[in-house]
């Protein structure tokens, strides 16, 4: 996937993360230049991280 399709969701969820103040930080600024939200644009960066991220030795059939 190389590029970010942004589509709406039908069933939010909220959770909690702890993040370093940097990361925050990034996305606060990103927020103002874009005028989206800093939720928002998490969300999205979290939905294109799931197609690249890999976990050596998994087997598509194994449950986390």
């Amino acid at each position: 996937m190389d590029e970010l399709k942004i589509t709406k969701k039908t069933e939010p969820v909220m959770f909690t993360i702890r993040v370093d103040k940097s990361i925050v930080d990034f996305y606060d600024n990103l927020a103002k230049e874009t005028n989206r939200s800093r939720n928002e644009l998490i969300a999205l960066a979290l939905e294109f991280a799931m197609d690249k991220i890999r976990v050596e030795n998994f087997s598509p059939d194994q449950k986390f």
